[in-house]
């Protein structure tokens, strides 16, 4: 062997006895100039299943054939409850979850379609006709859920009777700092402190364009037969929309928030809310007194009757009105509602000031 050949033996025998502890490796491991030093590669080696591993992977096969065929003759409404008692079986997993990670999940499933599409009709005693439009059902989906519009289209096939998205504002809010959504386990509640986070008008404006024009598109008929004054569901499909208006914590201006919004979302809407409700915006309380909500109605009812309108007309105009409020408030935001005509008040109990 010449001395060039031995040099280059001993670097390759130094690299390999790095990846030996005890410096050494058997000999069929050291690199050769030639193959045929080499011994041949064992035969490869399959694990031999026993007969009950096959008798239980043909089972399973069965299993899942029979149930695939069982399930192609049952009624689609049958196999839509199946989907729905299913989806229970994931809310042990969200509740180890943080409440508004959880809640992003939700949020996001439903934007891409993973959530199951209600196939059943709902009795026609559950109608309720308001607005000269008929709801299915008078179960809804309350603003704070989908604060962006990101999935409308999914919450909707679930089978509420409407769906509200909000609170939007005209620029987009990060919010109360996190955390801002606590459980509170034994009374099965949630304690909301998240504060109008919202990404503002145009990127909601965006999303609810999109899903109108496509909403409109897969529905035949919206509108009711000839001579008929109750329209089927909303503008774009059979669901009810609804928009709800809120105001940036910085903006001295509420009014020109509000008509901002109404300005941008109303086309989209079946109908809108103006929030006026939320103890986590700064002076948006005030706004409820008698003069200063009659001065903000005004303004944003006149910035929806000047935009042009088809056959159905404007959207109606609700307000959000806080809970715990004196007789007195109530009563004067009943008599600003009437005077103004009001197309409704949206109110819920809740109480404000909860310990953690």
């Amino acid at each position: 062997m010449s001395g060039a050949s031995m040099v280059s033996r001993l670097i390759r025998e130094s690299f390999f006895k790095k990846l030996k502890p005890n410096g050494f490796l058997p000999k069929n491991y050291y690199c050769t100039s030639s193959s045929a030093n080499l011994p041949p590669p064992p035969p490869p080696r399959f694990p031999h299943s026993s007969k009950k591993g096959r008798l239980f992977t043909g089972a399973t096969i069965g299993l899942l054939i029979a149930g695939g065929a069982y399930a192609s003759t049952v009624d689609e409404e049958t196999f839509c409850g199946w989907l729905f008692s299913a989806t229970k079986l994931v809310n042990p997993f969200f509740a180890l979850l943080d409440p508004e990670v959880a809640h992003r999940l939700a949020v996001s499933a439903a934007a891409r379609g993973w959530v199951p599409i209600e196939k059943r009709a709902d009795p026609t005693e559950l109608g309720i006709e308001v607005w000269g439009r008929r709801f299915s059902n008078p179960i809804g989906l309350a603003a704070g859920f989908d604060k962006n519009a990101e999935a409308v289209e999914g919450l909707l096939g679930l089978g509420f009777g409407f769906v509200e998205v909000g609170s939007v504002t005209p620029i987009p809010q990060e919010g109360n700092p996190k955390p801002r959504i606590f459980r509170l386990r034994e009374e099965g509640a949630i304690i909301n402190r998240c504060g109008f986070n919202s990404e503002g008008i145009v990127a909601v404006a965006k999303r609810l364009g999109a899903q109108h024009g496509k909403r409109k598109m897969e529905t035949s008929s919206t509108s009711a037969p000839a001579g008929d004054e109750i329209v089927q569901g909303g503008k774009a499909g059979p669901g009810i929309l609804g928009v709800n208006l809120g105001k940036n914590k910085t903006t001295e201006d509420a009014a020109a928030d509000y008509v901002q919004g109404v300005h941008t979302l109303s086309q989209f809407a079946d109908y809108l809310v103006v929030n006026i409700s939320s103890p986590n915006t700064p002076g948006l309380r005030q706004l409820q007194g008698r003069k200063q909500l009659k001065d903000l109605v005004k303004k944003v009812q006149a910035a929806r009757d000047e935009m042009q309108w088809g056959e159905e007309g404007p959207p109606p105009l609700l307000v959000k009105i806080a809970p715990d409020l004196s007789k007195q408030d109530l009563e004067d935001i009943a008599a600003v509602a009437i005077a103004l005509r009001v197309d409704g008040l949206v109110h819920f109990p809740r109480q404000l000031l909860l310990p953690l």
